[in-house]
């Protein structure tokens, strides 16, 4: 049978895209290196009008692009272009609505609106293109060396606990539904990681088993990870005990944490750990280390939650049945 995953479908279309395989592209212009992304919001996939306000949905939209800005190092947010696809019925208030969401967001964040396009489609959907401006080295998934230790910046697991509270019919906590609904890009972190000498940077928008495997494969090495250590959102392991659900299921496959994830050296690393989270508020954590590859050794080793786990196929894959993520 075909393999119609997300990730082998990318594999088969990169040999038509120049550099594909990172969170962004880095093209050369004018003498300076440009950063570019895209991606797409999508009614009943990654936002819900019973979870989020439609101008939650817009603020989403960007700041999920600009998350993966912040994965390529030290990068200025500069212009975003955005695509409305309406389906029929759709009242002009509700797409108002949107791009208030989108706009309050591009303030925040130091980003023009500059254009776009709208389009009839069957689902409600806003497509994002960001640029920005490269200031030093562009870091790549591709640079984890054996001995690199892993930063991880930002909590996990809040955004898959709201979805798991409310498809159990049950009370979201408020800091979930935030991470849910307002993903905050880590623009600073990312300088931050990139200036302390980051061998390789992702931002974890799937799932951290599945997006260190991707660091993984293009560096040719392994990880191991220390459940005790990674910076979990409060509440979501007991809310998983509470639904009778993996813990370890929920904070590293289920996606929309929108932290990064970096190889340092080891002797840099608690230091830029300790800046990148002054410098967003957010929580941060050396968690684990990049090994050498061995046959038949875990992609990427979980330890320290019972037997070790090899969780690089935790996240989501847009292409895979829902029931089975």
């Amino acid at each position: 049978m075909e393999d119609t995953g997300e990730f082998a479908l990318i594999a088969r279309l990169a040999r038509h895209l120049r550099g594909a395989g990172d969170d962004a592209a880095v093209v050369p212009f004018g003498g300076a290196n440009l950063v570019l992304a895209a991606d797409a919001v999508v009614e009943g996939r990654h936002f819900r009008r019973d979870l989020s306000s439609l101008r939650d949905a817009g603020w989403k939209a960007l700041a999920v692009n600009l998350s993966d800005l912040a994965a390529m190092g030290s990068v200025a947010p500069r212009a975003a272009l955005v695509t409305l696809l309406r389906p029929a019925g759709c009242p002009d208030a509700d797409v108002e609505e949107l791009y208030e969401g989108l706009s309050e967001a591009a303030r925040a964040f130091g980003v023009d609106l500059v254009g776009g396009d709208t389009t009839a489609a069957a689902e409600l959907a806003l497509s994002v293109a960001v640029t920005g401006e490269l200031r030093g080295e562009p870091v790549w998934r591709s640079g984890a060396r054996p001995g690199d230790v892993l930063v991880v910046v930002g909590a996990l697991g809040g955004g898959a606990a709201a979805l798991a509270a409310a498809e159990a019919g049950r009370a979201v906590d408020p800091d979930h539904l935030a991470a849910h609904r307002r993903p905050r890009p880590l623009l600073a972190a990312g300088r931050i990681l990139a200036e302390a000498g980051a061998t390789a940077l992702i931002d974890v928008s799937d799932g951290l088993g599945q997006d260190l495997a991707h660091v993984c494969r293009a560096s040719g090495v392994c990880a191991g990870v220390d459940w005790a250590r990674l910076p979990v959102a409060v509440g979501v392991v007991a809310l998983a005990e509470t639904l009778a659900r993996d813990p370890v299921a929920l904070v590293c496959g289920g996606g929309e944490d929108y932290a990064l994830v970096a190889a340092l050296p080891a002797d840099v690393a608690e230091a830029a750990a300790a800046s990148a989270s002054a410098a967003e508020g957010v929580p941060a954590a050396v968690a684990g280390e990049i090994l050498a590859a061995s046959e038949g050794a875990p992609l990427v080793a979980l330890e320290g939650c019972g037997p070790v786990r090899d969780i690089a196929g935790l996240g989501w894959d847009h292409f895979r049945p829902q029931e089975q993520q």
